[in-house]
């Protein structure tokens, strides 16, 4: 994959809220255009023994879901771990990861943020920008917001909100396990996220493409690969 060069990777937190002040306002959300043939999921296992970051990313055909090709980079952490600015974090190691593919996804979940953050500029957005590519975020946790208590049953959900804007889903996807927040991160919408991520559900919490990441980075963390 093609990776545009947007900035420099910041030191320092005030470096990097910079940069996501910068860039925030060219983040789009808008309707997706093209048929998705291919869906990628990526995912971050750090290892604190190592101080090494584990990326993975696993290609899927869709809408059948069947894995076609996977690739990881592991490389040093140099940026702390700071709530908000995991991009500077996990994106070398993810962006290394993704070079190495040798098809294009259409579309990439990451395992973080798209618009629900606070400045609007979560780990999907900023690598939907570096990778001119349609990103969803699919995390475990609130970041930011506001919602209504979700529902105990699969498939209940509920609106997210900052500061009256809505930002994504927060959505049932198991019977009585933790909700996931689904947010776009660039170039596509809201009802594209949860669509998308509903479609890719296949009996567990994560939609399939990420748990396969997930996985796999896991996997080399413990391996230490």
């Amino acid at each position: 994959m093609q990776i545009n060069e947007l900035h420099e990777w910041p030191k320092s937190r005030e470096e990097a809220e910079a940069i996501q002040e910068e860039f925030c306002d060219q983040v789009q959300i808008e309707s997706l255009n093209n048929k998705i043939k291919l869906i990628a999921g990526v995912d971050t296992a750090f290892n604190p023994s190592t101080e090494k970051l584990h990326s993975a990313v696993c290609l899927f055909t869709y809408p059948g879901l069947k894995l076609c090709q996977q690739s990881r980079a592991s490389m040093k952490a140099t940026f702390p771990y700071i709530p908000g600015l995991h991009a500077f974090r996990e994106g070398p190691a993810i962006l290394k990861a993704l070079k190495r593919l040798t098809k294009t996804p259409d579309i990439i979940i990451f395992a973080g943020h798209g618009i629900a953050h606070t400045r609007r500029f979560g780990l999907a957005c900023h690598m939907g920008l570096l990778l001119n590519c349609p990103t969803i975020g699919c995390a475990r946790k609130r970041l930011a917001g506001q919602y209504d208590e979700v529902g105990p049953d699969k498939g209940d959900s509920s609106e997210l909100f900052v500061q009256n804007e809505q930002v994504g889903f927060v959505y049932r996807s198991r019977q009585s396990v933790k909700p996931i927040f689904i947010s776009p991160g660039h170039l596509c919408t809201n009802d594209d996220a949860v669509r998308i991520l509903i479609s890719c559900l296949c009996g567990y919490r994560l939609p399939e493409p990420l748990r396969a990441a997930h996985r796999l980075a896991n996997r080399d963390k413990r391996e230490g690969q």
